[in-house]
């Protein structure tokens, strides 16, 4: 029985691996959270998680957020707070929910 796995993971994508491409599978909950980001993240949410996660070694969840960046089409709209914060994610209303320090 073939395994019918098809690797829709960006190109841009580096896993960290020399020795050949690493595939990524991705759980349907995980292209969930891809695709319509229910976190409300900005772009700049999106590359704060990738940093926070690279200091760990799940190169799934970065690959994840890479992913993310690079496919999701329902990020919310980037800014800032009147003192100057960036918005990292927003709730639906549009308010900022997660700023940086």
């Amino acid at each position: 029985m073939a395994e019918e796995l098809i690797d829709i993971t960006p190109g841009t994508i580096n896993p960290g691996i020399s020795k050949g491409k690493r595939l990524f599978i991705f759980q349907e909950t995980e292209w969930a959270q891809i695709r319509d980001n229910p976190a409300g993240l900005t772009r700049e949410g999106v590359e704060k998680k990738i940093e926070l996660w690279k200091n760990s070694n799940n190169k799934q969840t970065v690959a994840k957020y890479q992913t993310m960046l690079a496919q999701c089409k329902a990020l919310t709209s980037s800014g800032k707070t009147k003192d100057g914060k960036i918005i990292l994610s927003r709730n639906k209303d549009g308010s900022a929910n997660w700023v940086s320090n």
